[in-house]
């Protein structure tokens, strides 16, 4: 993936690549320097001035490894950045459609996950790939020098002394593999209770739930840390386990090695290059097994990170040849739809014509089902049997990515950023000006007292220094400006009174003449009397019709309004 030409990252990759092969050469050259300067001063052959050398040659091949790393981090970071952008773009491409059409979406997860993916990319590519396949060489190349120089049963103690070390963590994989799932899964956990506990602060304030609030936060960091814990334990094992190997493999080659130097059969110089290499290696191998172990909470979560970037059957749609222009008011058509949520119905030939550029109303009682309908209509939601068609052409074979050009649907809850009022009420795709927005905000009293509006408030979290009445203008002033064949209001006017939603409808209605098919769900039936057409919802079958034929023909209707008014 590094090497995608969309990520323009093969520079980076390039260059860091190269500095670790410069890092690997002054590892391998640094010991054998300090073999020729220590020969040269024992046995007297070598002039001082070329011991200096040998030895400034050393000092700088060690220190230079250093700097080298350091250098190479630079462009490490700039991948792991690149990197993590396009994981999270991608994520974000898949998931934002999937989490808007699902009711059980969970956005804490998903956040959790993509939190943690640059500390995992950093751990996986700067401590596992950047060292994996220099120390491979750096050890292969060590152990060639050292087999030109001293006799073959040294290279044959550190292979032995190797090969027991990799045993030893391939032991303790699986299990660790196990226990940094569980570590994972205890972290998205905590994250996910955090998070929703700080997103509804005022539900727990203001119901006094505080204390079991913090007991949950306080359970799910206790779980996480026994998670830790095990994973902990195993490192402390596998790590015991190896330096023992090491410590073994080590005093096993230094004490042989003792012994041949004083025996003649090698030189104090081939003793410090044996000695320089056997350490050389054994500190990055430490070092590389704890990465090695650590990588393993950080790969399963760049997996669940990749993993949210594939597609989904079903949630994805291939997209057709062309699709649908927006221009002008669209009708709907509704033929024997039906919905149900597993074995219960909802929904059961609903059959109902919008005319274009129609003014429609759709009522019932709370639970009837009138938010499944208006996304059925929206295609945000499949229905159970049956079809909706749009200007005759059936949804479920326009592009979902084209849903929104052409029906666009306003949820209960309107979601606001922790933004400004002007960014939010200017969020696309309204085209409404600055002048308009603070002119309909006024004209429909966003403050009771009349005072001017600070268009560069920002709202806070959910828009929590707004009223809810306050809110809905907001978003009402946003869809005046927005050009869609048609509109679906669910409830945007429900905590208006009457006579402020009689004027913001009015507004809307003059807006969306001859462009938009405006459809409203409300429960106040005096904006029902006024509407072209009223689609009433009622024991899972739709009535339609204008409301004094309804009130006439539809005694459950008629009983509603009789409710309802």
């Amino acid at each position: 993936m590094i090497f995608r030409p969309a990520l323009h990252a093969r520079r980076d990759a390039g260059c860091a690549i190269g500095i670790e092969l410069l890092t690997v050469a002054l590892g391998v050259a640094a010991p054998v320097l300090l073999k020729l300067a220590v020969d040269g001063l024992t046995d007297g052959s070598a002039p001082l001035s070329r011991v200096a050398l040998l030895i400034c040659g050393f000092v700088m091949a060690t220190t230079g490894a250093n700097a080298a790393a350091a250098v190479k981090s630079i462009f490490t970071m700039r991948i792991i950045d690149k990197l993590a952008r396009q994981i999270v773009l991608d994520g974000a491409r898949a998931q934002l459609p999937a989490l808007a059409r699902r009711r059980e979406g969970d956005s804490a997860h998903l956040q959790g996950i993509m939190e943690r993916l640059t500390f995992s990319l950093q751990i996986v590519i700067d401590g596992l790939l950047w060292r994996a396949a220099p120390l491979a060489a750096q050890t292969l190349v060590s152990l060639a020098v050292v087999a030109a120089f001293v006799p073959p049963r040294y290279v044959g103690i550190m292979t032995i002394v190797l090969a027991a070390y990799l045993l030893t963590a391939r032991q303790g994989a699986a299990q660790f593999q196990e226990a940094a799932k569980n570590a994972n899964a205890a972290a998205a956990a905590q994250s996910q209770t955090v998070g929703d506990i700080l997103r509804n602060a005022r539900r727990v304030v203001f119901n006094g739930n505080l204390a079991d609030e913090l007991d949950l936060i306080g359970d799910q960091i206790a779980a996480r840390r026994r998670a830790n814990e095990r994973v902990s334990h195993l490192i402390a094992g596998t790590a015991a386990l190896q330096s023992a190997v090491l410590a073994a493999g080590l005093s096993l080659l230094l004490v042989l090695g003792a012994s041949d130097v004083s025996a003649g059969r090698l030189t104090l110089g081939d003793f410090v290059l044996l000695q320089t290499y056997a350490f050389r290696l054994a500190a990055p191998l430490g070092s590389f097994a704890y990465v090695i172990r650590q990588a393993g909470v950080s790969l399963a979560n760049i997996c669940e990170a990749l993993d949210l970037g594939v597609k989904r059957d079903g949630e994805h749609c291939p997209s057709p040849p062309s699709s649908p222009s927006p221009g002008g008011p669209a009708g709907i058509e509704l033929k024997s739809v039906g919905f149900r949520y597993g074995e219960d119905w909802v929904l059961r030939g609903a059959s109902a014509r919008i005319a274009p550029g129609a003014f429609v109303v759709l009522v019932g009682p709370n639970g009837s089902g009138k938010s499944t309908l208006a996304q059925i209509m929206a295609g945000l939601i499949e229905p159970s049997e049956g079809a909706v068609s749009i200007n005759g052409r059936p949804m479920h074979e326009i592009d979902p990515d084209a849903h929104c050009r052409l029906v666009l649907y306003t949820p209960q809850t309107i979601g606001l950023f922790n933004r400004t009022i002007r960014e939010n009420a200017l969020y696309p795709p309204t085209l409404t000006s600055e002048a308009e927005l603070t002119r309909l905000l006024a004209e429909w009293r966003f403050y009771d007292s009349g005072r001017p509006i600070n268009l560069d408030l920002p709202i806070g979290e959910h828009g929590a220094r707004l009223s809810g009445g306050q809110m809905q203008k907001l978003e009402l002033a946003r869809l005046a400006g927005v050009r869609a064949p048609v509109i679906i209001l669910d409830e945007t006017t429900s905590a208006l009174d009457q006579a402020s939603e009689q004027r913001a409808i009015q507004a809307l209605r003059r807006q969306f003449q001859g462009r938009t098919t405006l459809i409203l769900i409300t429960h106040h039936i005096a904006t029902a009397r006024e509407a072209d057409q009223v689609l009433f919802l009622g024991n899972g079958r739709l009535e339609a019709g204008r409301h004094e034929a309804l009130m006439g023909g539809c005694a459950e209707y008629a009983r509603f309004c009789g409710i309802g008014s």
